[in-house]
């Protein structure tokens, strides 16, 4: 996780750093003091402010703390911009009126609003209490990877959801509330599965296209199946994987695990019974590791070595030693 933070500064070199900061963090934009677009002097010349941020996947998760200001993405901004993006704000302190193109929103705590990197914005921070602190989870998400799932891909930006009743919108924020305080401990595989859930999660909220309603379950379903095998593979050899630990390290029922994989040409038991006999003819291929039958029955989760040999005759045709031995001949012919 990267950090950024303003406390370690003179007083008088913060608010230039806090905006290298959040272009680095975000995207290019300028920012401006809230006292200084009053015309007079901020009367504290710093800004306490920080940035943690984190990636998911393609999707980046970022938690911002600062002070009132206005940030703006404009022309040069835009101009400056080298990757597209759809930026999403849930509010938690303080409030922001948001607008780009000829829409203007008042996102409140509880809310959030999407804004487009590949055109102009504006938001507006106004923090709260004496401090004027405002805060924000802000995900930072591939613009071709929400973008095909909206019936409109004009219209969804600077629009305010309400996330604090139940529905969508709500499912939306819990979304990021969680995927925030658990993306430190998420795998490779989990982070992929996360980031597709979550950008489907954010177009049933914002307006999903019919395509979307049709295709959307299969894709997310494939992909979690995917990070799934990808788990099973790096850990067949080490751990007991079974139905009951699989689906609790992916956070779904186990009725649910086996349905991922009934319209595959394998069930998830002959899934985890292939890799552990691909993982042994690995070993058996291998010149500079001997172990013995029994051995890697043991290593490769087998009961004996009677069970690996016919499960490694029903997937490969033959039995483990003659394998074994048209392997050395064909490296030695």
């Amino acid at each position: 996780m990267r950090y950024w933070t303003t406390a370690d500064r003179p007083t008088g070199e913060q608010f230039s750093y806090w905006r290298e900061v959040i272009c680095e963090a975000f995207t290019p934009l300028a920012a401006q003091r809230a006292d200084a677009r009053r015309g007079r002097a901020p009367d504290d010349p710093g800004i306490a402010s920080w940035v943690r941020s984190s990636p998911l996947s393609g999707t980046n998760c970022a938690e911002v703390t600062s002070k009132s200001q206005l940030i703006l993405h404009g022309p040069a901004e835009v101009r400056r911009t080298r990757s597209d993006h759809v930026f999403v704000n849930l509010q938690l302190r303080g409030h922001c009126v948001g607008s780009q193109g000829d829409r203007t929103c008042v996102v409140k705590p509880g809310g959030f609003a999407l804004f487009d990197t590949t055109s102009e914005y504006r938001l507006d921070f106004v923090g709260d209490g004496p401090d004027q602190e405002w805060q924000v989870l802000s995900f930072r998400v591939p613009r071709d990877q929400v973008l095909p799932l909206l019936a409109d891909g004009r219209g969804f930006t600077a629009v305010a959801h309400d996330a604090t009743v139940a529905g969508s919108a709500n499912l939306v924020a819990s979304t990021m509330t969680s995927l925030w305080r658990n993306v430190g401990d998420l795998d490779p595989r989990a982070r992929d599965t996360a980031d597709i859930a979550f950008s489907s999660v954010l177009a049933a909220a914002t307006g999903a296209n019919d395509t979307w309603r049709d295709t959307s379950r299969e894709s997310v379903d494939a992909a979690l199946r995917a990070a799934i095998v990808r788990y099973l593979a790096a850990n067949v050899a080490h751990l007991r994987l079974t139905a009951d630990h699989v689906a609790g390290r992916f956070g779904i029922s186990v009725r649910k695990l086996h349905r991922l994989f009934e319209g595959d040409r394998r069930s998830f038991g002959k899934t985890v019974a292939a890799l552990r006999v691909e993982g042994c003819a690995r070993e058996l291929s291998s010149q500079t590791e001997r172990r013995s039958l029994a051995e890697l029955a043991g290593r490769w989760g087998f009961a004996d070595q009677s069970h690996l040999s016919r499960a490694f005759r029903a997937h490969y045709g033959c039995s483990p030693t003659d394998f074994r031995e048209s392997v050395a001949a064909s490296e030695t012919g």
